[in-house]
C-alpha cells in the first residue's frame, strides 16, 4: 500500500518529515514521563520538598508541549490526506472522462459501481490513510519506552517479548482475514450505490410501473448482504483487542509475580515499580494504537487496490504522443474494411463506405444492425477492432482526440444537459459565447426561451427534467449550431418526440444540415428520403447503399422497410 502511495507523498515530503520529526520529539517527551514519576515517588519518600513542588509542574509543562506538538502534527498529516484523497478524486474523474464508452457500457456495476469507488472506497481512505502516522510515530514512542524498560531491569522485558511474537502473528492472520472480506464489502456497497442511482434515474418508470416495493426489497437484500459482511469485518477488527490483551494479560500476571518476589527480596523499591508500571502502561497505550492503526489500515489496503484497478486501466481511447491534426480542407471520409465486436459479439462486419464532403448519408436498419455503433466509432467514443476511419487518407486514430472531436457536432435523441442555466447548456464544449441568441433562434429554440422565468439564465433542471422533449431538443440543436463543426452526427433526433414538437425540431435540424457533412441515424424513413446515400445495415454489414429511389427500385431490404413503415 505505502509503494502504492509513495508517488502521492512525494510532494508533500517535507512536510511529512517534519510532521514525523514532531512524532518523534513527541515520543521522546513522553519517554520522559515515567522517570519523572519516579523522582517524584522518591522525593515524597526522602521527603524533598522542592523536588516535590517541581516535578509536578515539569510533567504538567511536559504534557502542555506534548499537546501543542500533536496539535501541529495531526493537522498536518489530516490537511496531507485531505489533500491526497481530493487528487484521488481529481485522478479518477480525468479517468472516467477519458475511459471509452465500451468499458462504462461493460462495468459489472455499471456507473453507480465507479461512482461507488469515486465515493465510498475514497471516503474509507480519508478517514484510516492518517493512521499511517500512528505506524510511524508510536513505534519510537515504544522503542524510548522499550529501552527505558531495559534500563530499570532487563529481565522484566523477557516478559514483553515473549508476547509480542504471538500478538503479531493474531494481527497477521486478523489482516488477511479483513482483506479478503474487505473486498466483498466494497462491492456490496457498490451494489447498493448501483441500485439506489438506477432508482433515482428512473424514478419516473419506476412510480408508473408501482415498482417502488420491489426496488426497496431489492435494496434491503443487498443491505442485508452488505450488513452481513460488515459484521465479519467488525468482528475481525474488534477481535484484534481481546485476544492481543489476553496475551499481554498473561505476560503480565507472570510478570507481577516476578515483581513482587523482587520488592520482597529487596531488589526492586517502591519508586521503580510505579515508574516501570507507567512505562508498561505507556507502553501498552503505543502497541494497541499501532494494532488498531495496523487493522484500520487493511480497509484502506483493499480500497487502494480497488481505486487502482480504475486508474490502471488501458481501456482508454489511446492517442499518438505527436498526433495529427485534423485536415482543413478535407474531401472525403472513408470506412475502410471497419468491424467491431463487444467482446464475442461482433455488431460490425467489414463496413465499406465513401462519404463526401457536404453530403448526408442516412444509416438505416432494424433494430440491433449497428447504426449507433456505427457513428459512434467517427468522434471516436471507442475504436474499430480492425479496419479504419479515414478522412482525405489520414487515420482517425492518428488524430489529435480533442482536435478530431472538435469538429464534430452530435444530437442524440437523449439529450443531456447539465444541471445548470440554459446559456450555459448552450454554451458547453464551444469556444465563442457571443453568438448564442443568434443560435437559438436558428434552433427555433429563442422564442420559448424567452417565456421560461429568467430568459437565457433560467435554470434547466437535473437533466433538463424543467423542460419538454422538444425544447430539450432545440437546445441540443442551438448548442451544435454554436459549436459550428462541419461534421454533423443525428442519432435519431427526433424518433421520440410527437409529431408537432418534430416539426418545430425538423425546421432547426433542417437550418442545422446547411453545408455539413451529415451523419443521419434514422428511424423514420421518411425523415431521410432527400438524403444524398442512404445506407441499409442488417446484422452489421452494409447489404445495400443508395438514393431513396435507386433503393425502391432495388426492391430489397429497403424496400421492405420502407412498406413496413406504410
Amino acid at each position: 500500500m505505502l509503494r502504492r502511495l509513495l508517488p502521492e507523498f512525494k510532494p508533500h515530503l517535507a512536510s511529512l518529515l517534519f510532521a514525523f520529526a514532531l512524532g518523534a520529539i513527541m515520543s521522546g517527551i513522553k519517554a520522559l514521563i515515567p522517570d519523572l514519576f519516579h523522582d517524584l515517588t522518591e522525593a515524597w519518600r526522602i521527603q524533598d520538598k522542592v523536588t516535590s513542588f517541581e516535578v509536578p509542574f515539569i510533567i504538567c509543562g511536559l504534557w502542555v508541549v506534548i499537546s501543542i506538538l500533536r496539535y501541529v502534527h495531526m493537522y498536518i498529516m489530516r490537511y496531507i490526506t485531505e489533500i491526497i484523497t481530493i487528487n484521488f478524486r481529481k485522478k479518477l474523474m480525468n479517468k472516467y472522462l477519458n475511459l471509452n464508452l465500451s468499458f462504462i457500457q461493460e462495468f459489472q456495476r455499471g456507473s453507480g459501481g465507479l461512482m461507488s469507488r469515486m465515493m465510498n472506497d475514497i471516503v474509507i481512505i480519508q478517514n484510516d490513510l492518517m493512521k499511517i502516522a500512528v505506524i510511524f510515530r508510536e513505534p519510537i514512542l515504544i522503542l524510548f519506552i522499550f529501552a527505558y524498560l531495559i534500563y530499570l531491569d532487563w529481565k522484566l522485558v523477557a516478559f514483553i517479548i515473549v508476547a509480542a511474537p504471538l500478538i503479531s502473528l493474531i494481527l497477521k492472520w486478523l489482516a488477511k482475514k479483513l482483506r479478503s472480506v474487505g473486498h466483498s464489502n466494497q462491492e456490496r456497497m457498490e451494489d447498493l450505490t448501483k441500485t439506489l442511482k438506477e432508482s433515482l434515474d428512473g424514478a419516473r418508470i419506476v412510480q408508473s410501473f408501482n415498482l417502488e416495493s420491489e426496488l426497496n426489497e431489492k435494496f434491503d437484500s443487498q443491505a442485508k448482504d452488505y450488513l452481513s459482511l460488515r459484521k465479519k469485518i467488525v468482528k475481525f477488527e474488534e477481535a484484534a483487542g481481546p485476544l492481543s490483551e489476553s496475551i499481554s494479560t498473561l505476560a503480565l500476571a507472570f510478570l507481577l509475580t516476578y515483581i513482587g518476589n523482587q520488592i520482597l527480596k529487596g531488589h526492586l523499591n517502591i519508586e521503580q515499580f510505579l515508574s516501570f508500571s507507567i512505562a508498561l502502561t505507556m507502553l501498552s497505550e503505543a502497541i494497541r494504537k499501532v494494532q488498531q492503526a495496523f487493522i484500520k489500515l487493511q480497509q484502506v489496503n483493499v480500497a487502494v487496490e480497488r481505486m487502482n484497478q480504475v486508474l490502471e486501466t488501458q481501456q482508454m481511447v489511446p492517442e499518438l504522443d505527436s498526433p495529427i491534426p485534423f485536415p482543413k480542407n478535407w474531401s472525403h471520409i472513408q470506412f475502410e474494411n471497419v468491424s467491431f465486436s463487444y467482446g464475442n459479439n461482433k455488431v460490425l462486419d467489414r463496413v465499406q463506405l465513401d462519404v463526401k464532403k457536404g453530403e448526408m448519408v442516412a444509416f438505416v436498419g432494424s433494430s440491433g444492425g449497428g447504426k449507433t455503433t456505427l457513428v459512434n466509432l467517427i468522434p471516436r467514443f471507442f475504436d474499430a477492432s480492425e479496419g479504419f476511419i479515414t478522412i482525405d487518407g489520414q487515420k482517425t486514430v492518428d488524430m489529435n482526440l480533442k482536435d478530431l472531436r472538435n469538429n464534430i457536432a452530435l444530437v442524440s435523441q437523449d439529450v443531456f444537459l447539465f444541471s445548470d442555466t440554459i446559456r450555459k447548456n448552450i454554451q458547453y464544449g464551444s469556444k465563442t459565447n457571443t453568438d448564442i441568441e443568434k443560435a437559438c433562434k436558428h434552433a427555433f429554440a429563442h422564442d420559448f426561451i424567452l417565456n421560461t422565468p429568467k430568459g437565457y439564465d433560467s435554470q434547466v433542471g437535473e437533466i433538463g427534467n424543467k423542460l419538454s422533449g422538444g425544447q430539450k431538443q432545440r437546445l441540443s440543436i442551438a448548442r451544435a449550431f454554436l459549436k459550428n463543426a462541419p461534421i454533423l452526427i443525428l442519432d435519431e433526433a427526433t424518433s421520440a418526440l410527437d409529431y408537432e414538437s418534430e416539426q418545430e425540431v425538423q425546421k432547426g435540424l433542417l437550418k442545422l444540415m446547411e453545408g455539413r457533412t451529415v451523419f443521419v441515424i434514422a428511424h423514420r424513413l421518411s425523415t431521410v428520403i432527400n438524403a444524398d446515400k442512404i445506407v441499409v445495415l442488417n446484422k452489421g454489414r452494409v447489404c445495400e447503399v443508395g438514393t431513396h429511389e435507386e433503393l425502391l427500385a432495388k426492391n430489397g431490404e429497403y424496400t421492405k422497410l420502407y412498406e413496413m413503415q406504410g
